[in-house]
């Protein structure tokens, strides 16, 4: 896409700069339209902001499959396409390499394909000699070849030689046979297979119990299948009801439902739907973020009918949403939309099915947290989550590894937040860039910047720090600065009102430190700590749980502070003696007593085993300290996802040490990861790695310390929620993992509006 927009910025420039308020760049960030809301030739005004047209959908698919995280899709000429996640091989390009752009399947013999399906990690196409490939992961036989390794390139499934249709879960894979027999292989724990028992299956096995098959789907550990009375039957995992037979009980062999009437059937990890033949749509299951497409929340073993004032002629399911798609060719979403990937330009969650902006459709798919579709016409369009490069545009919201943010240049400091990043410059300015909804990133906006932007109104800063939506800057004169949201009064001005330009937090003077939590700030002045903004659980320290709109002072807190950390809902600060002392909410363990019980309000607690330590982290909801004594570094609190370093996943209410770490300088906590950064500028990170935060290119989670082997000469470091920002020798900066709201810096943000894979035609 870079490519191929190139030309069109060019004359964008040349032809419209009066529509547009400053310079332009491809990713149309940086500019807003016009007051007339019009913009430069080859954009479109989307949000207010000039954004480039999408390139037409190549017109040249026969099917499109979604997996959890990856695309594939069957062209006019029997190829196999595949793009997004890597892992296992799924894209089945020979390689285990992400692919933000599709890539075509390669492997000799091929049939050439009629139809595919995305399982969670693996893929299978069915030939139009009725022979059906697959590759990718194999763990449990999934791939059908008489093994339980991976594959990167296609293998045929043994014995399955009349195949009409196929369909791909978590860990197994069925396929529809001629004269409507069914066969199914791969993982049976919990009886997905429906052969009876819970012994996996490398090679193709029958059915039992179901004849005269119509439609199948696989999802999760489940299956479910409709005969040709239309009746439909279900058997695997069944803890929430998604059987839809009205228990919670795991069948091993097909059960009938009491859908009576189907047609048609789409089976997710937690719920299933069905199309009746009179166009409703049924569906049963989990529903905590409306899968089941109404507004009762709760769970419903037996089915119960889609809100859907359309009529339904096909259905698909992802992880967490459905989509259904009426006799008009229009498409309905319900359920999770977090990523926008129900395509109706909004990221919010819809209990009630809602039109999407997709027309003239003829297939669905839907994936973890990104859904596709096929116009009637052969062309590909995708919406929702592409931390992988799922959607096929070659702009991918996640970097496993750093990448420099282009246009910074002298930083001396760096601070990630929620969704945003600021540094410090040689000049003692201010730059941040991502999420700038309460005009947290200063420039006096609340457009969404993925490239730096100069903050307004600071001059002398010498620190910078960040919370979830709102920042703040140490000036040189001992003063403080803060800019974002203020609902809580986390900007300290005396009000509760947001601002997207700095502003000096009242009867501050002398500071020499300063923190941001999720949505209070704290400074430390000779000794003594004051706080400002959200009260929850008394992590002010004044006693109350009184929302403060101005700094008050930390009770109780004796002998005077050194330095301060600051964290989600609470903080500690390093005494004279070198003792950490915490306060605020403490259900994680992250005050590190030894309990998991929140003190009394005013109360400040002593860490336990904690002694000589010159440096402290808090962000999240844990804390770690480094020791001065032995170069240490210790953790405690929230440890689920390995943040605590010491090789384990569980939560500590006493200081744990991170495992195979020396020579240490500085130690850097997020929301559920954390770094170091050691004295020769070398930096390892442990805990989550859901989106490439730890920077290694992988995703996934590690309890202990990976060392990061592009890195070297750091000066400085910060770990946002869920993206991590580094500050290199030369005042460049790089960043990596979570780059949906443009944390990164690289010029790439999240859609909410569907886009065009890039698929070439033959």
């Amino acid at each position: 896409m870079r490519h191929a927009l190139a030309g069109i910025v060019g004359i964008g420039i040349g032809l419209g700069l009066a529509a547009c308020s400053i310079n332009v760049d491809y990713t149309g960030t940086l500019y807003q339209c016009a007051p007339d809301g019009t913009c430069a030739d080859g954009y479109a005004c989307i949000d207010q902001r000039c954004v480039p047209t999408e390139p037409q959908p190549a017109k040249c698919s026969s099917a499109v499959t979604t997996g959890d995280e990856h695309t594939c899709a069957i062209r006019v000429d029997g190829t196999a396409w595949c793009w997004g996640r890597n892992t296992f091989g799924q894209l089945g390009d020979g390689t285990t390499a992400d692919r933000t752009l599709p890539v075509q399947v390669a492997a000799t013999g091929l049939p050439g394909f009629t139809a595919i399906a995305g399982g969670t990690d693996h893929t299978c196409a069915l030939g139009k000699d009725h022979t059906v490939w697959c590759w990718g992961r194999n763990a449990r036989g999934q791939l059908g070849n008489n093994a339980i390794s991976d594959n990167h390139t296609p293998v045929p499934v043994l014995g399955v030689t009349t195949a009409t249709a196929i369909t791909a879960g978590n860990l197994h894979s069925c396929a529809l046979l001629t004269a409507g027999g069914l066969v199914c292989w791969g993982d049976n724990q919990a009886g997905q297979l429906g052969r009876g028992g819970s012994q996996f299956s490398s090679t193709p096995s029958t059915v039992d119990g179901i004849s005269g098959v119509t439609a199948v789907s696989a999802g999760g550990d489940s299956t479910c299948a409709v005969d040709g009375s239309h009746a439909m039957w279900c058997w695997g995992d069944n803890d929430v009801g998604q059987l839809a037979d009205g228990t919670q009980m795991p069948r091993s062999t097909p059960t009938r439902t009491k859908i009576a009437d189907a047609v048609g059937v789409a089976v997710s990890a937690t719920f299933s739907c069905a199309v009746t033949s009179a166009g409703a749509v049924l569906c049963a299951g989990r529903n905590d973020v409306g899968q089941l497409g109404t507004t009762v929340a709760s769970p419903s073993p037996v089915p119960v009918p889609v809100a859907l004032t359309a009529k339904a002629v096909a259905i698909t399911a992802g992880a967490r949403f459905a989509c259904a798609t009426d006799d008009q060719r229009r498409v309905w979403c319900w359920g999770e939309n977090g990523n926008s990937e129900l395509g109706d330009g909004t990221s919010f969650n819809h209990a009630i099915p809602a039109l999407t902006s997709y027309a003239g459709i003829a297939d669905v798919s839907g994936g973890g947290g990104h859904l596709c579709t096929r116009s009637t016409d052969g062309g590909i369009s995708c919406s929702g989550y592409n931390g992988h490069g799922e959607l096929g545009d070659g702009l991918r919201t996640t970097e496993g590894t750093p990448h420099t943010v282009p246009g910074v240049t002298g930083a001396t400091t760096i601070a990630a937040g929620g969704a945003h990043s600021c540094a410090t410059l040689a000049g003692k300015t201010v730059s941040c860039w991502g999420e700038n909804d309460s005009g947290q990133v200063g420039d006096g906006s609340w457009l969404r910047r993925t490239r730096p932007v100069a903050v307004q109104g600071v001059t002398g800063a010498t620190q910078v720090v960040t919370g979830s939506a709102h920042s703040c800057a140490l000036i040189e004169d001992g003063t403080v600065r803060c800019w974002g949201r203020n609902g809580r009064g986390e900007l300290g001005d005396g009000s509760n009102e947001t601002h997207g330009l700095a502003r000096a937090v009242a009867g501050l003077s002398g500071v020499t430190q300063i923190g941001a939590g999720d949505d209070h700030s704290c400074a430390l002045t000779g000794g003594v700590v004051q706080c400002w903004g959200a009260n929850n659980n008394g992590v002010l320290g004044d006693g109350t749980r009184e929302d403060q709109l101005a700094p008050v002072m930390v009770k109780n807190l004796m002998p005077g502070a050194l330095a301060i950390a600051v964290g989600n809902i609470h903080n500690c600060a390093i005494a004279v003696d070198h003792a950490v002392w915490c306060w605020g909410y403490n259900g994680s363990g992250q005050l590190g007593d030894g309990t998991f019980t929140t003190p009394a309000l005013g109360a400040v607690v002593m860490v336990k085993t904690l002694s000589g330590i010159d440096e402290i982290a808090a962000h999240g909801d844990f804390t770690c300290a480094h020791s001065m004594v032995d170069g240490s570094v210790s953790c405690w609190g929230a440890g689920g996802d390995g943040e605590l370093g010491y090789g384990g996943y569980t939560s500590r209410g006493t200081p744990q040490k991170v495992s195979g770490l020396s020579n240490v300088a500085a130690v850097i906590t997020g929301g559920i990861h954390a770094c170091a950064r050691r004295t020769d500028g070398a930096v390892a990170c442990w805990g989550a790695s859901y989106t490439g935060q730890i920077g290694d290119g992988t995703y996934g989670s590690k309890p202990a310390p990976a060392t990061i082997p592009e890195l070297t000469g750091v000066r400085d470091l910060a770990c946002g929620d869920e993206h991590t920002c580094a500050v290199l020798g030369d005042g460049s900066v790089s960043c990596w993992g979570d780059g949906r709201a443009g944390e990164l810096g690289n010029g790439i943000s999240a859609r909410r509006t569907p886009v065009a894979p890039l698929l070439p035609c033959p």
